[in-house]
């Protein structure tokens, strides 16, 4: 499912906007000045699809329609009664109404109650609460994004309920993953055991090297699936060579090898297998034999594909991008580092401001960005020379194919366009 038009009306009580995915790219350039609601676009999308309908009721608008393809609608309203404003979802299906949902101060009243029950939030002031634990600051927007999936699930439930499982169906068909514009940094999972259990059991840390580390366990993933399907293929070896009927012709057997041969090459370019395997002698008579061989080397090597098709998207750009006389290599051990020409190793950290987000932003894009998911990028141009600007969107189109993703993007950086405005909407006020 996919998002094919966001059509709102008196943003701030100023702004209207009709904007629609035109083009088959799959990309949606959202520019305009400072002030017109890019990043609000963004996370109108973010929470209404991540079901935190309160953000709603502090945002400034009359209507917001946003269009799914199979003829989908959810057309958000707000009316204001004695100052007091009330939010209505309507869900729609062939434009018939098939459920509604209201939300009115209570609903943020209820909200409010449920974080200071359960949270050590205090909120100092109209829009501004602060967290006991690290002293950070929050506005109730940004306390919504950083705590609403952290209430016990029956404040949640009762919070955020739907009737209609169809209604349910049509949030669900929407996974959205957002890439924010503070992304050097990100919260993580604390191991140790005696952290104390009322605490926040996360912690900061430099995005680049925790990224590293969970690409580790992913090749670490692989390889285990790997050897269990090695394992059990070779216990089995006898009996399918007994029982296979099957021949192969010579012809056959020197296209499928050379195929593996060369997957087999990029996975040891970048530390996935050590094994090699030798062309074996094609003769008729070991043609059964040869066959149930490849059937096995496919399968023990095929739990790569996936992995693989992503690794040698990311390095390849990185590579591309030529950073200053070092490039980046994959490691089982280490998930990726970065070598100098002179062979040095780097530390992750070491790396400048421009090349951890352009490793962060991609990385998040190839390896956490799930397939059939909308994609929101607050800002990617950040930090970035003006030539990897003008290579972002030709490097994003390669991965949109690969990852089968609609991307929204926000802003300033005309490079980021590059000649590309069939792709943009521009916000503007227009009287």
């Amino acid at each position: 499912m996919k998002i094919t038009s966001i059509k709102i009306e008196k943003l701030f009580d100023m702004f209207d906007y009709d904007i629609s995915f035109s083009n088959d790219e799959n990309v949606l350039i959202i520019t305009g000045a400072n002030g017109f609601g890019k990043t609000m676009i963004l996370n109108i999308i973010y929470n209404l699809f991540n079901r935190q309908f309160i953000y709603f009721q502090r945002l400034i608008f009359e209507n917001i329609a946003i269009t799914l393809d199979n003829r989908i609608g959810i057309v958000i309203s707000k009316r204001i009664q004695t100052d007091k404003p009330n939010v209505k979802f309507r869900f729609l299906v062939n434009e018939e109404e098939i459920d509604s949902i209201e939300y009115s101060e209570k609903s943020e009243n209820d909200f409010e109650r449920s974080i200071r029950k359960y949270l050590p939030v205090e909120k100092m002031r109209s829009d501004m609460w602060v967290d006991h634990r690290t002293g950070r600051t929050f506005t109730f927007d940004g306390l919504i994004n950083e705590y609403a999936d952290k209430l016990p699930e029956e404040v949640s439930k009762n919070l955020f309920r739907i009737r209609s499982e169809e209604t349910n169906k049509i949030l669900d068909s929407i996974q959205v993953h957002f890439i924010r514009e503070q992304r050097l940094f990100r919260k993580v999972q604390i191991e140790d055991r005696n952290y104390r259990e009322e605490k926040d059991q996360t912690i900061m840390s430099e995005s680049i090297q925790t990224y590293a580390k969970e690409l580790r366990d992913l090749i670490t993933q692989n390889s285990r699936q790997s050897l269990r399907i090695s394992q059990e293929l070779d216990s089995s070896y006898p009996n399918r060579l007994i029982t296979e009927r099957e021949k192969l012709t010579e012809d056959e057997y020197k296209t499928r090898f050379k195929i593996l041969k060369e997957k087999q090459d990029k996975l040891k370019r970048n530390g996935l297998y050590e094994s090699k395997q030798e062309a074996l002698e094609y003769s008729e008579d070991d043609s059964k034999a040869l066959l149930v061989y490849l059937n096995d080397l496919e399968q023990k090597i095929g739990v790569f594909d996936s992995l693989l098709e992503k690794l040698e998207l990311f390095t390849s750009i990185l590579n591309e991008r030529r950073f200053t006389f070092k490039s980046i290599q994959i490691d089982k051990d280490k998930g990726f580092y970065f070598r100098t020409i002179n062979g040095k190793e780097l530390a992750l950290v070491d790396l400048s401001s421009g090349e951890q987000h352009e490793v962060i932003l991609l990385y998040e894009l190839i390896f956490c960005a799930k397939r059939n998911t909308v994609v929101l990028i607050d800002e990617p141009e950040l930090s970035l020379h003006i030539t990897w600007q003008k290579e972002f969107l030709k490097d994003l189109i390669k991965i949109i194919k690969l990852q089968d993703m609609q991307v929204i993007v926000a802003t300033h950086a005309p490079a980021i366009v590059n000649d590309n405005w069939d792709l943009v909407y521009t916000l503007e006020k227009i009287d």
